[in-house]
């Protein structure tokens, strides 16, 4: 299973390199319980026949966008598409999760209904439709500097994002733990073999494990929030939190 979401997240973090703040410095704050998901929530991503997934990252304001609206790219056109200054288009990432579903768009309300849950922007003559925001990054440990996109040996950047987004996982997965009772599980991989072999922080650590029932989540932040923490180790791994440290981020 492939997903271009997930490399324009590190493409994102690459081309705001020095420009994202902590979530401390940024004032992005936010309760560790998952937000309210209806069980009949439609999803925005949903496109019938898709060959190739068209997304972009929107560089000034670090958005991820989609192809979608009245007007979205082609499969053909989209080959040799260029986004513009600042923005940087995706590839393929392998990911491992069962299925997803976004339900609207970061900035759209929440008691948004079909169309209006879709946030469309224009860019090359075409139409996208947003899908998440990047607002701020921290490392964990943040000793000799943080750069969430060269994420060194023994360190875990956290990207905080906000996308209403469920994910779910089923059969043998790998969980990352952390020594204040953190958890993630991993999502997604640079080259399609994930791996255990990474060195992590002090008190972190990484296990395969299969799953009894299906572990799905849902955006933090309770009531309408919409906040994931998406870590990232030095193998280029990727993981989604779901148990935090404390009752709020940071």
């Amino acid at each position: 299973m492939r997903s271009g979401w997930f490399i324009v997240l590190a493409l994102a973090v690459a081309a705001c390199r020095g420009s994202l703040p902590s979530a401390t410095r940024a004032g992005v704050h936010y309760a560790a319980v998952p937000s309210l998901w209806p069980a009949d929530r439609a999803c925005i991503n949903q496109a019938r026949g898709a060959i190739v997934a068209k997304e972009f990252l929107m560089g000034r304001t670090k958005t991820v966008v989609v192809a979608g609206g009245p007007n979205p790219i082609s499969d053909d056109a989209w080959a040799s598409f260029t986004p513009g200054l600042f923005n940087r288009k995706n590839s393929d990432r392998h990911t491992l999760f069962t299925r997803s579903c976004f339900a609207r768009s970061p900035e759209a309300p929440a008691d948004c209904i079909a169309a209006a849950c879709r946030r469309i922007v224009e860019n090359g003559g075409h139409t996208w439709v947003e899908l998440s925001k990047i607002e701020a990054a921290d490392c964990t440990p943040v000793d000799g500097g943080c750069d969430p996109a060269r994420v060194r040996a023994g360190q875990l950047a956290i990207i905080v994002t906000r996308k209403c987004h469920e994910l779910v996982f089923e059969g043998r997965v790998l969980l990352l733990r952390g020594p204040r009772g953190e958890e993630a599980v991993m999502h997604a991989t640079a080259n399609g073999v994930p791996t255990t072999d990474v060195t992590l922080p002090s008190g972190w650590q990484l296990d395969e494990e299969t799953l009894s029932a299906p572990l799905v989540l849902h955006p933090f932040g309770g009531g309408d929030a919409c906040y994931y923490n998406v870590l990232r180790d030095a193998n280029m791994q990727s993981y989604h939190q779901f148990r935090y440290a404390g009752p709020v981020y940071p």
